[in-house]
Formats: C-alpha cells, sequence, structure tokens
C-alpha cells in the first residue's frame, strides 16, 4: 500500500509540474492571439484593451425616425424627421424641437447640412421617379433646383461654396466645379475621368477628391487648389478606399479593401501629403468612424456579423447586408484600443452609421441603419 501511495503522490506531483509549465509556457505566451469582440482574431499587435469600458449604456433618443443629423457647434441637433417628414432643430438633451422646413416637393434621399446649419442641399426624389439637388435657405425658406447635371456634391469650410460633379449628358465628361449656394457664379476646378466623391481639406482653401469606392476598382486619391491649381495624387492603387480628413488637416483615415475584390476592411492613417500610410489593424467603415477634436483620437463601431462571402464596402452600400457594431476609442499616439461599453448592455443589434461627438465631446450619437433611429453613448 506504500508504494501505491508514493507511486500515486510521485505522479500527482509530475502532474502539477506539467501544468504549471503549461501556464507559464502557453497560456502565457505573449505571440498567443486574442479573439476580437467581433469575431474575428487579432494578434498582440492589433491590442484590444479589456480596461474597464468608459460608458455603461446606449440609450435611444429623440423618439422619432431620422436621418441625415448634424451637431452645430453651439450644441443643438439639426435633422430629418422621417415621421413628420420635416427638417428639425433640437437641443442635445432632445428638448425645444422646432420643425424647420416641411411639405418639401419630394423626398429627400441625401442631406447636406452647411457648417453653420443655415443652409441645407437636399436631393430629393420626385414622383416621377427622378431626383434633383435644392439648396435651401433656412432663413427664407426659399428652396432653389440647382442643375440636373449635378450629381457628387459638398460645402466648402465656410460653407458659402458648393463644390460639385458636372456631367455632360451628352459627351459624357466629367468636371469639378465651384459656385454660390444657389448656383451661380460657376467656375470649373478640374476635369475628372470617373464618378468622384469631393470633401475640402480642412483648414485650408483645397480640396481633396477620389473615384467611388468600388472593391473591384483601385482608387486615386487627390487634391487641388479650389482655382485648380496644384493637383497631386496623395495615394492610389488602394481597393474600395474612403477617406475621411482630420479637424485639422493634418492626417486622413483611410478605409480601403485588403485585397482587390473585397474580403475584407481596415482602417488605416497617413498625412496630409499621401506619406507615413500605416495600418490601424481596425476592421471598420469610414461610415462608422468620427474624428475628436484633439485630432489624436477618434471612436468608431467595430462591425460584425459580416458573411464571409461579403464583398466589402460594395454590399454594405448596395445590398441588405447589416452589421452587429461594439464601440470602442482608439488613441492614434499608440494604437491604444478601449471599449466604450460592457458587452452586456449592447442588448440589441446595431448597426450605426454617422458617429457624432457633442461639442465638449460628452456624448457619441449614431443613427441605426435599420430602425433609423437616434442613440447616444455617455462618455
Amino acid at each position: 500500500m506504500k508504494k501505491v501511495f508514493y507511486f500515486s503522490l510521485g505522479l500527482l506531483f509530475l502532474v502539477l509540474i506539467f501544468l504549471g509549465a503549461y501556464n507559464f509556457v502557453f497560456k502565457n505566451n505573449v505571440n498567443d492571439p486574442t479573439v476580437a469582440i467581433d469575431g474575428k482574431t487579432l494578434t498582440n499587435k492589433e491590442p484590444f484593451t479589456e480596461e474597464k469600458p468608459l460608458s455603461i449604456s446606449i440609450s435611444p433618443f429623440l423618439n422619432e425616425d431620422v436621418s441625415d443629423v448634424s451637431i452645430s457647434l453651439d450644441g443643438f441637433l439639426f435633422y430629418y424627421s422621417l415621421d413628420d417628414q420635416a427638417l428639425k432643430k433640437a437641443t442635445l438633451e432632445g428638448k425645444d424641437k422646432t420643425v424647420l422646413l416641411s411639405n418639401l416637393p419630394g423626398t429627400p434621399t441625401r442631406i447636406l447640412w452647411s457648417p453653420k446649419k443655415d443652409r441645407v442641399l437636399l436631393f430629393l426624389k420626385q414622383s416621377t421617379g427622378e431626383s434633383f439637388w435644392y439648396s435651401v435657405d433656412i432663413a427664407t425658406k426659399t428652396l432653389i433646383p440647382l442643375k440636373a447635371e449635378i450629381s457628387r456634391i459638398a460645402w466648402n469650410n465656410l460653407g458659402d461654396t458648393l463644390l460639385y460633379q458636372y456631367t455632360d449628358f451628352t459627351t459624357g465628361k466629367r468636371t469639378l466645379n465651384t459656385a454660390r449656394p444657389d448656383g451661380t457664379a460657376w467656375k470649373k476646378i478640374v476635369d475628372v475621368s470617373r464618378d468622384t466623391y469631393i470633401a475640402p481639406i480642412p483648414q485650408s482653401a483645397s480640396i481633396s477628391f477620389w473615384s467611388r469606392p468600388n472593391a473591384f476598382e483601385a482608387t486615386s486619391f487627390e487634391s487641388v487648389g479650389i482655382t485648380g491649381e496644384s493637383r497631386k495624387t496623395l495615394l492610389s492603387e488602394k481597393f474600395g478606399a474612403d477617406y475621411l480628413w482630420s479637424p485639422n488637416g493634418e492626417k486622413v483615415l483611410v478605409s480601403t479593401s485588403s485585397e482587390k475584390g473585397g474580403k475584407g476592411m481596415f482602417l488605416g492613417s497617413m498625412n496630409a501629403n499621401g506619406g507615413e500610410f500605416q495600418s490601424l489593424a481596425t476592421p471598420t467603415l469610414i461610415s462608422k468612424v468620427v474624428w475628436s477634436k484633439d485630432n489624436k483620437t477618434i471612436y468608431f463601431a467595430l462591425p460584425g456579423s459580416i458573411p464571409e462571402n461579403a464583398v466589402l464596402p460594395n454590399d454594405y452600400f448596395e445590398k441588405s447586408l447589416h452589421t452587429k457594431d461594439t464601440f470602442w476609442k482608439l488613441d492614434m499616439s499608440n494604437g491604444k484600443k478601449t471599449r466604450l461599453t460592457e458587452l452586456k448592455e449592447v442588448v440589441q443589434n446595431f448597426d450605426s452609421t454617422n458617429l457624432l461627438l457633442s461639442p465638449d465631446e460628452s456624448t457619441l450619437f449614431f443613427t441605426d441603419r435599420v430602425t433609423k433611429r437616434l442613440y447616444r453613448i455617455e462618455l
């Protein structure tokens, strides 16, 4: 019996030594992958933190279906109410709702608020099925129809000039142009060869432009002076790419397909001249990102539940593909990612878009693409 006892004791001792060695060598191996909350496997070079989240809840807001929400510097929400079919204004607490404009001559499918929110551009679908851009002066409630050949449009930084793409229906030739808010006094900037997105470069008089994101086509991201001078290519050969400038115009976020054909998306960044490109190891879309005023921090939604055979970004915007998002904060200086909410607090699926920060950055707003409801996260 003693031999059996000592044999068993020795065997137990060896097992304990083995388990201890396993924990030390394997379980604590810094090269082991960790599983991100969207189910994707990330290596230790892609550090998603497990610190205490910054927030504890996600709450619905305004109690009406909305689209194209924007926030003014003095702390008011501007949005289109799908329930009331009207442009409206409210406080950041959801109070004092005011109708700015109703009885529109069509259904808005795109709305672009000017920086000062005193004007708005509406892309209205008519009963005939055709859609046209209108420029609206909020104070006078005046709608001015713009040229039918305008297909892409944006405000300049001051909100006193239109930037738009004009397509000659006869020749198919495309140009980028400027005009007054009422569409008059137009001037050509440059010729372009493909359907082109436009964005002003913050803190400058220049603009940036790039071809419509397509997983099967390489994007050319360019900049040019407002009068057509100093045109240059900042980045090229990125498939399905979309771009978002930092508030000071010194950096650009880039969401791009990992390869031709869009088998995955990742977020990267570069400087204003197109240099220092680096991956941020974050699989998300520009439409799910917002910059902080410090130009060093971004808040983003991390999409999950994306089919393996999805072509991104094409399928996300062209088909009924919806994501299941979680919410994060990224420090651009060190790549550190911090969860904003506890997983248990995300009690429903969110496919978030149009992320916005309140002027004091105490609240993050987003619109759910499925329910058309506005939500907020207290930071």
